[in-house]
């Protein structure tokens, strides 16, 4: 009996564990890199590098990097190291694009930038 138990355990065990109705848990649409977004809009604000880009920083694109010296390090400690470079969508027909911001993923803060083309 004991056997027979066993196996209809195991079985139910294996029948739940591949279903494929499993929950997940609640997805958002939002990442984690809004407060990056907005430092580096604030940024872009300070520069006055607005005009170019569009008003909708909140679909910024925000990418993990290594920094190097393409860039325009305000701190050239951060060369070689992980950062996050935030690019934002330019209006059309700009001249010069808006800058890719760099941002210290841990301080959110800005480390530099490099300058659109």
């Amino acid at each position: 009996m004991k056997l027979k138990f066993l196996y209809l355990a195991i079985t139910a065990f294996l029948i739940v564990g591949c279903s494929n109705n499993q929950e997940v848990g609640n997805i958002t649409d939002t990442d984690s890199y809004e407060n990056v977004r907005e430092v580096a809009w604030a940024f872009i604000e300070e520069k006055g590098w607005n005009d170019n880009a569009e008003k909708d920083w909140e679909s910024a694109e925000v990418k993990k990097m290594i920094a190097n010296n393409s860039y325009e390090l305000l701190d050239k400690t951060y060369e070689g190291k992980e950062i996050l470079i935030v690019s934002f969508e330019d209006k059309e027909n700009v001249v010069v694009g808006t800058p890719l911001i760099l941002i210290e993923p841990n301080l959110n803060e800005v480390i530099g930038y490099m300058p659109g083309e």
